[in-house]
């Protein structure tokens, strides 16, 4: 089986709820037969470079490669 890949990173908004993303794409990419295979925090250093919280995430998909 021949797989293809897509990345996709996704920053947190800040709203009165708190930390929020708009995850729709997700499901979108799911009905087109893409799978969520791994996700990795994307973190924000302070001034020193020391890191100090989560300001996003960064996807990997995949899918099987179709028949050209």
């Amino acid at each position: 089986m021949v797989f293809e890949y897509m990345d996709r990173m996704m920053m947190f908004e800040n709203t009165p709820e708190g930390l929020s993303a708009d995850m729709g794409w997700l499901q979108e990419a799911g009905k087109d037969g893409w799978e969520l295979v791994a996700s990795v925090p994307l973190i924000a250093p302070n001034r020193d470079g020391v890191a100090y919280g989560t300001v996003g995430c960064h996807f990997i998909l995949k899918r099987e490669k179709r028949a050209v």
